[in-house]
């Protein structure tokens, strides 16, 4: 890199970084005046405004450039998405009103932590062998009108590929008789595929989000697939190839660089709509 290059990628990171450390304690403020006046009144404060208007910022000040193809079904649903990033967090609950199912260690993270345990995420400690308690928060949730956000993959990717879907979870659907919408996500940087973005291995939040802040604005491609209808004799396995099938042949589109019509068309006609943040 350059020294011109060196000099713009430093006065970049100052900036995102002064504006993200703002915005980090006004966040912190206005959560300790919500508890506060809800102590006060006894009353409990919708969110789902707040984390949404949170979510936005928070990816305009990461630089990251939302284009969103497809309609989110309204009422109750199961969505599933492949899994690149912590991003990927306030991407999603940025535009649409859910819970999350995520690992305990993201409830520790700053800012994202507090989005995550907001929308109310049902945080899932990984091999302690807690899987029918967790699929049974989750049928309640949905069988209560809720929608929640799974990323069946258990783990972060490159996102080059989407690795197997494990069906337990998707189980809670079945059980709950609520349709599943599978959602592919993708980034990318100058029209190439993002190696920035993805969380993957031992990588630490602190470093990651410095290295973000650092580099120009990623594009992330939010596909949003036609709901699937499932029934009680439907089989976890058959429903996870099925999504899998789903979200795969959406990372292919969106890595051929589609345009918006072929997406449309490929997404079998669903109307497309377009977010661009940052």
């Amino acid at each position: 890199m350059s020294k011109l290059g060196r000099i713009v990628e430093s006065i970049r990171f100052f900036t995102r970084l002064s504006a993200f450390l703002v915005f980090l304690l006004l966040s912190m403020a206005t959560l300790v005046s919500v508890r506060i006046f809800e102590f006060c009144s006894r009353q409990r404060i919708d969110r789902a405004m707040l984390v949404k208007g949170y979510s936005v910022v928070l990816c305009r000040l990461l630089g990251i450039r939302i284009q969103t193809h497809g309609l989110a079904m309204e009422g109750s649903a199961l969505r599933v998405c492949n899994h690149v990033s912590w991003t990927d967090i306030p991407i999603l609950a940025a535009g649409l009103p859910l819970r999350f199912l995520a690992k305990r260690e993201v409830a520790s993270w700053p800012l994202i932590g507090w989005i995550a345990r907001e929308v109310g995420t049902i945080f899932v400690q990984r091999g302690a062998g807690d899987s029918a308690k967790v699929r049974q928060a989750l049928s309640a949730t949905l069988e209560g009108g809720g929608s929640v956000m799974v990323f069946p993959e258990g783990t972060t990717t490159t996102g080059e590929s989407v690795k197997r879907f494990h069906p337990n979870m998707l189980g809670a659907a079945i059980e709950a008789k609520c349709p599943v919408q599978a959602i592919t996500i993708a980034y990318h940087r100058d029209g190439q595929p993002d190696w920035l973005v993805p969380f993957t291995g031992d990588d630490d939040f602190v470093a990651h989000l410095c290295r973000l802040l650092k580099k120009p604005a990623v594009r992330v491609d939010v596909l949003l697939h036609p709901p699937l209808a499932v029934s009680a004799s439907e089989s976890p396995a058959a429903l996870a190839q099925l999504l899998h099938q789903q979200v795969s042949e959406g990372l292919v589109i969106v890595r051929e660089k589609k345009g918006a019509s072929d997406c449309q068309s490929s997404l079998h006609g669903s109307n497309e709509s377009g977010t661009e943040l940052g």
